[in-house]
């Protein structure tokens, strides 16, 4: 059964990339084909405003307002609320401060698209842009804030990636290529509190690991790091389109399973 939505025509696709932290890959399938990024696209951002703390300019206590309405890139649209579905109650009421530190938690935890908002508004695209510069993640991009039609609609801008930048990106910033030692242990404790994990789904007690999935109609990814965080863990990226729900997350839990068997720690 295939299914179409907005950023899906029906036709079902699965790719993946299995690889170390380090770069070598072990087994990958359309490891460059390109898919709307859904939620996975929030790694960036979390790096870009960890490497601003770590530089100085913020600090995880700043305050940032908590909002339900943002500003389009649009110059002339008017603000825009993202849909009920999308509405996090776990932020604070709008107009109230949230410490940064709790804003990336949301973000991450539970996929907050409003805090991701919060954060992209602080940081900016163009330092965005920068981090999946230096991991490498060539192809992927993060062109608009969560919720601006108007700027889809007028710009054609959207979030993509491809299974080999996300595992690319989750690579560099696990083995610390990215940022300084607290800083990636501050994002990689983040990955391992995720709510809705799918590569990991099955994991064993005694495995250590951290993920970010991301998911729409018709559209459902995860990207993981599996082991302790450093250049010999595991990182696996799979990104699905076409599919039902249920068939696309039993499709990423069953390369999960194959992806830890090679950790050798026994379920």
């Amino acid at each position: 059964m295939s299914l179409r939505g907005t950023y899906s025509d029906g036709t079902p696709v699965v790719a993946y990339r299995l690889a170390t932290a380090s770069g070598d890959v072990l087994a990958e399938r359309l490891p460059t084909e390109t898919f709307y990024a859904a939620s996975t696209i929030k790694l960036a951002p979390l790096v870009a405003a960890v490497r601003l703390v770590e530089a100085g300019a913020l600090s995880l206590d700043d305050p940032l307002i908590s909002r339900d309405t943002f500003t389009s890139q649009v110059p002339d649209a008017p603000d825009y609320r993202l849909v009920p579905d999308d509405v996090d109650h776990g932020m604070a009421p709008a107009g109230e401060p949230m410490p940064l530190r709790d804003v990336l938690e949301r973000m991450i935890v539970v996929s907050s698209n409003e805090a991701t908002n919060m954060v992209v508004e602080r940081v900016g695209l163009d330092t965005i842009a920068a981090v999946l510069a230096d991991a490498g993640a060539h192809d992927t991009r993060m062109a608009r804030q969560f919720g601006d039609q108007a700027a889809a609609e007028a710009y054609g801008k959207s979030n993509v990636v491809t299974a080999a930048d996300l595992a690319t990106l989750m690579g560099a910033l696990v083995s610390g290529r990215l940022a300084g030692p607290e800083g990636t242990r501050l994002m990689t404790d983040m990955l391992a509190r995720q709510e809705d994990p799918r590569i990991a789904a099955d994991a064993p007690a005694g495995l250590v690991w951290g993920s970010k999935s991301g998911s729409v109609d018709a559209v459902r990814h995860d990207v993981a790091y599996l082991g302790v965080p450093g250049p010999d863990a595991l990182v696996m990226a799979v990104c699905t389109r076409g599919y039902p729900q249920e068939d696309a997350e039993e499709t990423i839990e069953a390369l999960g399973r194959m992806a830890i068997e090679l950790t050798g720690i026994a379920r």
